[in-house]
C-alpha cells in the first residue's frame, strides 16, 4: 500500500511512548524538540541510503512507480497506471522553481 496504515502504528507508538514523559512531568516541548532531534537523525540516515533517481531508470519511470505504489490502495488501484502517468506528467508541468511542498 501507500502506508497510511503503516504510519498511523508509527504515530501511535510515538505517542504512547511520549506518554510516560508526560506523566512524568517533562514539559512537552521538551518531548517536541527530541522528536525534532530524532526526525533530523532518521531523515539525514536516509538520505545516506537513498537510491538517485538517476540509476537504471528514467526519472519519469521511477516517479511513475511510486505514484503506482502510493495508488496501491485506494479505489482506483485498478486503473493505478492512468493515474500515476497523469500525476507525473501534471506535477512535470509545473514552473521548476516551485516549492515542491506545495505538491500534495
Amino acid at each position: 500500500g501507500d502506508g497510511t496504515t503503516s504510519v498511523v502504528i508509527l504515530a501511535g507508538e510515538f505517542l504512547r511512548e511520549a506518554k510516560q514523559f508526560v506523566e512524568d512531568g517533562v514539559h512537552p516541548q521538551t518531548i517536541i524538540k527530541a522528536f525534532r532531534e530524532a526526525c533530523e537523525f532518521a531523515v539525514g540516515h536516509l538520505k545516506k541510503i537513498a537510491v538517485p533517481l538517476g540509476s537504471g531508470e528514467s526519472e519519469y519511470e521511477r516517479l511513475t512507480k511510486c505514484a503506482q505504489t502510493a495508488l496501491n490502495s485506494k479505489l482506483i488501484n485498478h486503473e493505478k497506471g492512468f493515474f500515476a502517468t497523469m500525476a507525473v506528467d501534471a506535477v512535470n508541468q509545473l514552473d521548476g522553481n516551485m516549492d515542491l511542498e506545495l505538491i500534495g
